[in-house]
């Protein structure tokens, strides 16, 4: 055999290799959408422009009864040049291990405020309050000014829609914000120690300690903010009830297994 494969000049493998063609594939029958389906995709990115394939897929279902998997969803969005465009800058090395979500309401409640430009020129500065495990807005204020009183205003609010006449028991709630100026002035840290209201403040120039209201002010804007009308500051003003009430109630949220953040306050309290 040596002298066989010298004198025709092959290598040896290819004596004992003999390869096998690959076995043929079956085709399979590329999967539609309905036209039902279809036309009930059209009218969710039409009124929300700025939802992805997780909330168009929650919408499907909760709304129209129609079940799909996010593929197809998202196969047809991008067919139909409907996905939404990815923004995301490399963020700090610092390591943040701490865990801001909590599993039951009313233990931990978190704040910040945030602007809005108005096309006019004038700005508002929108404060809100936020439950750190429904993602609800409990309570928010607004104006060209924010102050400590607002702030207080904004935790009276908030304590007696979720408790009533009553206070909640002393070490059960806190109170999570960053250092700003509105938010540790004496006659607030008062008001919240008499409330029986753990003060808890972030670390210095730690945005992310605070993540969950930094997510809150991304997605409010991109929902609501920018894309509806900001010709004056009083115009938006109007508006920004209206914007909370759809946040509370309508847009399903990913961290709450797509239920919306009053949906899923109901089923924490009922359970």
């Amino acid at each position: 055999m040596n002298k066989t494969i010298k004198t025709l000049g092959v290598p040896k493998s290819s004596v004992y290799y003999k390869p096998k063609p690959y076995p043929e594939r079956k085709s399979t029958a590329r999967k539609e959408l309905c036209e039902q389906m279809k036309t009930a995709i059209l009218e969710i990115t039409a009124k929300k422009s700025t939802y992805g394939v997780p909330r168009v897929k929650a919408l499907l279902k909760r709304d129209y009864g129609l079940q799909v998997t996010k593929y197809i969803v998202h196969r047809f969005m991008k067919e139909e040049d409907l996905l939404i465009t990815r923004h995301r800058t490399r963020g700090s090395s610092r390591i943040h291990s701490g865990q801001i979500a909590v599993p039951e309401p009313n233990t931990r409640w978190a704040s910040d405020i945030t602007s809005i430009k108005c096309w006019n020129g004038e700005k508002l500065r929108v404060a809100f309050l936020m439950d750190c495990c429904d993602r609800s807005i409990i309570a928010w204020r607004a104006g060209k000014h924010m102050q400590a009183i607002d702030i207080e205003l904004m935790v009276q609010e908030a304590l007696y829609s979720r408790f009533g006449e009553n206070l909640p028991p002393t070490g059960q709630l806190q109170f999570l914000h960053d250092n700003g100026p509105e938010f540790i002035e004496k006659n607030l840290k008062k008001s919240l120690k008499s409330w029986n209201i753990d003060d808890c403040n972030t670390p210095t120039y730690s945005p992310q300690s605070n993540g969950m209201c930094e997510a809150l002010n991304a997605t409010f804007k991109r929902d609501y903010v920018y894309e509806n009308c900001l010709d004056s500051a009083q115009i938006v003003l109007e508006q920004i009830p209206h914007w909370v009430n759809e946040y509370n109630t309508f847009a399903p949220h990913s961290a709450l297994n797509m239920k919306t953040p009053n949906e899923f306050y109901n089923f924490k309290t009922a359970a």
